[in-house]
């Protein structure tokens, strides 16, 4: 008996899965803001992408620590307790290959409006760019920030003036990008950031004998997120021991145009960001990897006048984690894609 197809069927299937597909991402929470943002599409239709950062972290350790010490007749020996949490498993081709497409389909969505692409070679021309060096894509590459490492798009050119900004945040120019756009004859200048993070640090007010700490494991695209490795994660010394590393990051997609005569700042300017960080699920269990140290105390007594403690108290809890590649690398475009489809949207309809 011949089976007839019926193509509502198909299209009925096609749709369950589109909106599986979707239900990969948590509620997306965007935020606008800038300056004179309603007048960012007033101007010539050229655009220079300044930047386009993308990073993801693979590893990430908390410490957590209790001084020697004692208070009358009670001595207690010191106690420390880190966990860490680390990627032992990913798939750099797709990543790149989905860096590639976010990259492309960025660039596209302005060509399709029009726009023309200035090009790294004429950008390099600028008094703005003087003694910066130039760096292309494909890369992929471990940054000087602990655990986090970095992808560059196929194609995608860009300036970095020392080590620090090559590594850390591409093409990270803070005040430059009004001065690009006046020496590009207003063109729009383009800055993209996105971070990627599977781990946050779990809070505990225990203020008795025991060091503990604790992570959470939770993919996600990161509003803002703060990178820090062992000498860092117990406080915020860094802020006044300049050798060790507490780095801010953010996720957003800035466009700025023209500079003013006065003053410097930018004609007009759209930043596009994130209320709250945009869960990517699906692809990583959400569990807590945690470690625990109880300081040993001991006091003196008329029977025993003459106490000590030899040592001090360690734990430690390491677990690796093995993400399906291929889930990992297209819940990194979804996410992107979300971020930067929404903001590109409101600026080329401005």
């Amino acid at each position: 008996m011949k089976t007839r197809f019926n193509s509502s069927y198909l299209f009925i299937f096609l749709f369950a899965v589109t909106i599986a597909h979707a239900q990969n991402l948590g509620e997306f929470k965007p935020k606008d803001d800038g300056y004179k943002s309603n007048k960012i599409g007033d101007g010539p239709k050229k655009i220079y992408i300044s930047s386009f950062t993308i990073n993801f972290e693979i590893y990430k350790e908390a410490v957590d620590e209790k001084k020697a010490g004692g208070f009358g007749r009670t001595i207690k020996n010191a106690s420390k307790a880190k966990a860490a949490v680390g990627l032992a498993s990913l798939d750099k081709e797709a990543l790149q290959a989905k860096a590639d497409q976010l990259y492309t389909e960025f660039i596209t969505d302005f060509k399709n409006k029009g726009y023309e692409l200035i090009t790294s070679e004429e950008a390099g021309k600028t008094d703005t760019y003087k003694g910066w060096e130039k760096a292309a894509g494909p890369l992929f590459f471990e940054t000087d920030m602990t655990g986090i490492i970095a992808v560059v798009p196929s194609g995608f050119s860009y300036f970095y003036k020392n080590r620090n900004a090559f590594s850390s945040k591409l093409g990270g120019f803070d005040k430059t990008a009004q001065n690009l756009s006046s020496e590009l004859d207003d063109a729009l200048v383009a800055d993209v950031a996105l971070v990627y993070v599977f781990s946050s640090m779990g809070t505990d007010w225990n203020i008795g004998n025991q060091a503990k700490v604790k992570l959470f494991v939770n993919y996600r695209l990161a509003d803002t997120y703060t990178v820090t490795d062992e000498k860092t994660s117990a406080g915020l010394t860094s802020m006044f021991d300049k050798s060790k590393q507490a780095v801010g990051l953010s996720s957003y997609v800035n466009f700025t145009r023209g500079k003013l005569k006065i003053g410097g700042s930018p004609e007009s300017q759209y930043l596009g960001g994130m209320k709250s960080d945009l869960e990517i699920d699906g692809v990583m269990q959400k569990e807590k990897i945690a470690a625990y140290s109880t300081q040993t105390q001991a006091t003196a007594t008329l029977m025993n006048p003459i106490v000590s403690i030899r040592g001090d108290n360690y734990s430690e809890t390491t677990k690796w984690l093995e993400p399906d590649g291929g889930k990992y690398a297209e819940g990194m475009y979804l996410a992107g894609k979300k971020l930067l489809g929404y903001h590109t949207n409101q600026v080329l309809n401005k």
